[in-house]
């Protein structure tokens, strides 16, 4: 796929879509079970669970959706744009996980 908006909606797509799995849990959060090897979409008791799996997943979806919608912008963006938005990305995930930086 070609175009001036591809690789811009890619990169947007994939971080509105991780950051947004990571704080609102929008989409819904997918769990990988390796003692089962299966995936689910609820956390089982009592059986570990890896979401960030699940996340990855997401990404590559938000940024296959916007490669997709990045198609249809016909004058490319400034990245200037998306630095700051990821920047901001990473301030709000760093954040949410601050009691990891913080023990």
């Amino acid at each position: 796929m070609r175009g001036p908006g591809v690789g811009w909606g890619t990169t947007v797509g994939a971080v509105v879509t991780y950051t947004s799995a990571v704080l609102a849990s929008f989409p819904p959060p997918l769990y990988f079970f390796p003692r089962l090897g299966s995936w689910g979409f609820v956390d089982l008791p009592g059986e570990p669970a890896i979401r960030w799996y699940g996340w990855m997943i997401y990404t590559v979806l938000g940024g296959l959706l916007g490669m997709v919608l990045g198609r249809s912008i016909h004058r490319r963006p400034p990245w200037a744009f998306v630095w700051w938005f990821a920047i901001a990305s990473l301030i709000l995930l760093t954040w949410h996980e601050r009691h990891w930086f913080l023990k």
